[in-house]
């Protein structure tokens, strides 16, 4: 570990490990419950990075505000560990957030250059989310 870096959080959730909303059913489709699918990547960890992809969607303007915010009161009403019952979410999801925009935006650029073609616009979204959070130091506000 390098100077100035901390430890990473203990594993201490059971995680779906690739968590993003294609992995929500509702059965029966207009009044059962929420159903999560798709658990091939299951395993312990910090529960913040089931969280990060509509997170980053959301912050990239990719997820409309009142979807996330539905999404979040959902979660939350559930008991979803990832973050406060109540409050500001982001200082448990910024990290991770960020992290995922990163990766995203490389993959992008990496595919776009391969193919010899332009960002799409959703490939550019998250490019210029990448640009913007540049500009703003992590954890805050």
């Amino acid at each position: 570990m390098g100077t100035g870096e901390t430890p990473a959080p203990p594993a201490r959730t059971l995680c779906h490990g690739d968590l993003h909303l294609g992995q929500l059913v509702r059965r029966p489709s207009d009044t059962g419950r929420w159903l999560l699918i798709d658990v091939d990547d299951l395993g312990v960890g910090d529960p913040a990075w089931d969280l990060a992809r509509p997170a980053a969607w959301y912050a990239c303007g990719l997820l409309p505000p009142d979807e996330w915010s539905r999404f979040l009161a959902a979660y939350r009403e559930e008991g979803g560990p990832a973050v406060p019952s109540t409050g500001d979410p982001w200082p448990a999801l910024d990290v991770p957030a960020r992290a995922l925009t990163v990766q995203t935006a490389a993959l992008a650029i990496a595919k776009s250059t391969a193919g010899a073609r332009p960002l799409d616009e959703v490939e550019q979204a998250v490019v210029d989310a990448c640009a913007r959070m540049g500009r703003i130091p992590p954890g805050s506000p």
